[in-house]
C-alpha cells in the first residue's frame, strides 16, 4: 500500500513537471511563429533550455539525533547523491528547473539495513550579478529495507531487540529547498542548499545541507 502511494505521488509530480515544461514549450512556440524575424532572433537567442547532470553530498537532519552514549547529536554523514535537472530560461533573469536526485544505497549505523533517499523539487532560478538564488518545493522519499527479524542494540545501560524490516519501507516529506549556485562558466556549475522539513512545525522542524557540482549540456532537447 505504502509503495502504491510513494509511486503515485511521484507519478502525479513527473506529470505536472511534464505538463508544465509542455506548456512553456507550446508558449514559446506561438510566440517565435508570432515575432518578426528581428523578434525571432530575439526569442531564439533568450529562451532556451539547459540540461544538467549533479553530483553532491547532502548531510541529513543537522543536530536532529543522538550519535553516541555522551549525548553528541549528529553533524554531516556521507550521503551522495546523482541527479539531472532541466532548466527553461524564462528571460536573462529567470529559470525554471525541475531536478530529481537519487542516493546510492548504503548502510547506516546497522549494516543490515539498507537506505537509499530520492527527491523531485521543481526550482526557480534568479540570477544576479554574482550568484544565482535558488527555492522551489518538493519531495523527499526514504526507502529502508533490510533481511527481517530483530537486531539487539544498546539502549543506555541496557541492550533491547529492535525488528528489522523485511520488506521495503519507504517514508515521505514536503520539503522547501533553498540555496544559491555559482556558474564557472557556460559548462559548470556549483552550488550549496538546505532542504527544510516540516516548516510550520517547530519542534519537528529540521535542516539538510548539500552541495553539488553540474555539468551543464545547453540546449540540446
Amino acid at each position: 500500500m505504502i509503495k502504491k502511494i510513494i509511486f503515485k505521488d511521484f507519478k502525479l509530480l513527473t506529470f505536472s513537471l511534464l505538463t508544465l515544461i509542455n506548456s512553456m514549450t507550446l508558449v514559446h512556440a506561438e510566440d517565435v511563429n508570432d515575432a518578426t524575424e528581428v523578434d525571432q532572433a530575439v526569442v531564439t537567442s533568450t529562451y532556451v533550455t539547459d540540461l544538467n547532470v549533479s553530483l553532491g553530498n547532502l548531510c541529513e537532519y543537522i543536530g536532529k539525533y543522538q550519535v553516541d552514549e555522551t549525548g553528541k547529536k549528529n553533524t554531516c554523514a556521507f550521503l551522495p547523491l546523482i541527479g539531472v535537472g532541466y532548466g527553461i530560461i524564462l528571460n536573462e533573469d529567470w529559470t525554471l528547473r525541475p531536478e530529481l536526485s537519487a542516493s546510492f544505497p548504503q548502510s547506516g549505523r546497522d549494516p543490515n539495513v539498507k537506505r537509499m533517499v530520492f527527491s523531485s523539487v521543481l526550482n526557480a532560478e534568479y540570477k544576479t550579478p554574482y550568484v544565482v538564488l535558488v527555492s522551489g518545493l518538493g519531495l523527499y522519499i526514504t526507502r529502508i529495507s533490510g533481511p527481517g527479524g530483530e537486531a539487539v542494540l544498546n539502549n543506555g545501560n541496557i541492550q533491547d531487540s529492535f525488528p528489522l524490516p523485511g520488506d521495503a519501507v519507504y517514508s515521505r516529506n514536503l520539503i522547501l529547498n533553498l540555496g544559491a549556485n555559482y556558474n564557472f562558466n557556460k559548462d559548470w556549475s556549483s552550488g550549496i542548499y538546505t532542504h527544510v522539513f516540516n516548516l510550520l512545525e517547530s519542534e519537528d522542524r529540521s535542516l539538510s545541507l548539500g552541495i553539488k557540482v553540474s555539468y551543464h549540456f545547453g540546449d540540446i532537447i
